[in-house]
């Protein structure tokens, strides 16, 4: 959804708090953050929703962010909790919104395709292990029964319809002529044996359409037409040096850190794996060498002068871990 600004005479919302809208006066760190992550887990777990921040409570009247912390807050610091703290990812994301000359800050949040997202560890008396959050009307609590139940029968559900699609599929096509693609290994299992596929494209071939695998114009692409057939269309994607410029030493250099600074920070937020922030590169049969895009070194520079003291708390960490 899209939050819209319904304003009546006095100049205060229509809208109400519900299942899929929460709304903020201000954007706090520390504790609230973790509020607010748990709220956005809530929504996923339901049918996604928004938290909008700068709007006044009893009136519910937009008075828009009084100050920068929203635009403050790095999204790597949110991803590292999410990590963290709950067992798979969700599609989420935070901008800033103009109206009426004033700012206001989004948290959005879709519908996870997995479902129930759970708690992996216990956070002050905000977050408890085990726990699974769920968007209620006005509030995100952990899940009652008849919700829990509603959803796992709906997984379930889900999951039987994909086994009916995928048996259909094999009826029309017949089994001698199917090929399995385990896009988490990078092979291409067929009844004469597997084919390795590399798995930077495999992990790109997720959408399927009149029996093509595609992601968008000019990406890998794999057609299934009674043979197999892999390409790339390599003309105007940009080279790894483009998206990834940092290998370790330049990292180092850029975020000025020592060796020994720098593998804390590597190791604290966890991004290898990341597109947006990491890629790894063989350099041999058992070798390889790690990149990382300019977007790694810019929030990690934002986290720093954000939070003065975090490069000394992640090195102590490290040192305990």
């Amino acid at each position: 959804m899209r939050f819209k600004y319904e304003i009546n005479a006095k100049g205060y919302l229509r809208q109400r708090e519900s299942y899929d809208i929460e709304f903020k006066k201000a954007f706090q760190f520390g504790d609230s953050l973790a509020k607010y992550i748990k709220t956005i887990v809530g929504m996923a777990n339901n049918r996604g929703g928004e938290i909008i921040f700068g709007i006044n409570d009893s009136p519910r009247k937009p008075i828009g962010l009084q100050n920068n912390k929203f635009e403050d807050c790095d999204s790597l610091i949110i991803n590292q909790f999410l990590q963290k703290y709950f067992s798979h990812d969700i599609d989420w994301g935070m901008v800033t919104m103009e109206f009426e000359e004033m700012t206001f800050g989004r948290f959005w949040v879709n519908e996870s395709d997995i479902k129930p997202i759970v708690c992996k560890a216990n956070y002050s008396k905000i977050l408890r292990e085990g726990a699974i959050y769920y968007r209620y009307r006005g509030e995100s609590t952990e899940i009652k029964y008849p919700e829990l139940q509603k959803l796992l029968d709906s997984e379930r559900q889900k999951e039987k319809e994909f086994w009916v699609k995928h048996i259909e599929k094999i009826g029309e096509v017949g089994p001698r002529h199917i090929h399995i693609l385990d896009s988490y290994k990078g092979e291409l299992h067929s009844t004469k044996g597997k084919i390795l596929i590399d798995k930077e494209i495999a992990n790109q071939l997720n959408f399927i359409k009149e029996g093509e695998f595609t992601e968008k114009e000019g990406a890998p692409t794999l057609k299934l037409i009674g043979q197999i057939t892999g390409t790339v269309d390599t003309e105007n994607i940009p080279s790894s040096d483009d998206l990834y410029p940092y290998r370790f030493g330049q990292l180092k250099a850029e975020l000025e850190l020592n060796q020994h600074q720098l593998k804390c920070v590597l190791w604290k937020l966890k991004v290898k794996g990341d597109k947006k922030y990491h890629t790894s590169i063989k350099t041999g049969k058992t070798t390889e060498t790690h990149k990382y895009s300019q977007k790694f070194v810019d929030s990690v520079k934002a986290v720093i002068n954000r939070y003065p003291n975090w490069l000394d708390e992640t090195i102590e960490e490290y040192r305990d871990k």
